[in-house]
């Protein structure tokens, strides 16, 4: 495996990509391999950039891996630009899929195991009901989504709903995640060079 310094935004971004690097390649990567940058900017961007430089310096991999959010080619063309201006070396990433707009709960969203497609059969008509009502109510967001996947499969106990915290989440669990499904290989793909050696 070479020298891989992964960035990312936040925990639930670090324990899905430490519990997918574990799931492919069995090798468990830390907060001394995952850095969490807190969100995506030029400033904080910067403030990880000694990170950045002394991990290129040493002959190492950066690889970026943030959220596309509401425009995947806007995302690139900024990350671009700040990696330009703080001349900084690193690899792009960007949840869902590399390729559309969205976030890591898109990409949860479409590896849930689909034995349990019910909960998020029983979701969208929450939130049908909610957009049909006269009242002007708020859609939960894909993070509570994703809370009330889990709390529906593990929930019954206060130990319990520690491990649907962001922090405590087990991809890995096939019960609940699939890491096998095709929506994956975009993300499997641009890791895969990193920690396989031939």
């Amino acid at each position: 495996m070479k020298d891989v310094l992964i960035f990312v935004e936040g925990i639930a971004d670090f324990k899905f990509i430490q519990d997918y690097i574990r799931y492919l390649f069995d090798v468990k990567l830390g907060k001394d391999r995952i850095v969490e940058i807190g969100g995506c900017n030029q400033e904080l961007l910067n403030k990880s950039a000694l990170s950045f430089r002394e991990n290129t310096d040493k002959g190492g991999t950066n690889l970026l891996i943030f959220d596309a959010d509401d425009n995947f080619e806007e995302k690139i063309k900024g990350l671009e630009i700040a990696k330009k201006a703080l001349g900084l070396e690193f690899e792009i990433f960007l949840f869902p899929n590399n390729e559309l707009p969205g976030d890591l709960e898109i990409l949860l969203c479409n590896i849930i195991n689909l034995r349990h497609n019910d909960i998020f059969e029983c979701w969208k008509n929450y939130e049908n009901c909610l957009q049909s009502s006269e009242n002007s109510y708020t859609l939960p967001a894909r993070k509570t989504k994703i809370y009330a996947y889990l709390e529906a499969l593990v929930g019954r106990s206060n130990s319990q709903k520690e491990k649907i915290k962001e922090r405590n989440r087990n991809y890995r669990n096939t019960e609940h995640w699939n890491l096998d499904i095709d929506y994956l290989h975009p993300l499997k793909t641009f890791l895969h060079p990193h920690f396989i050696t031939t």
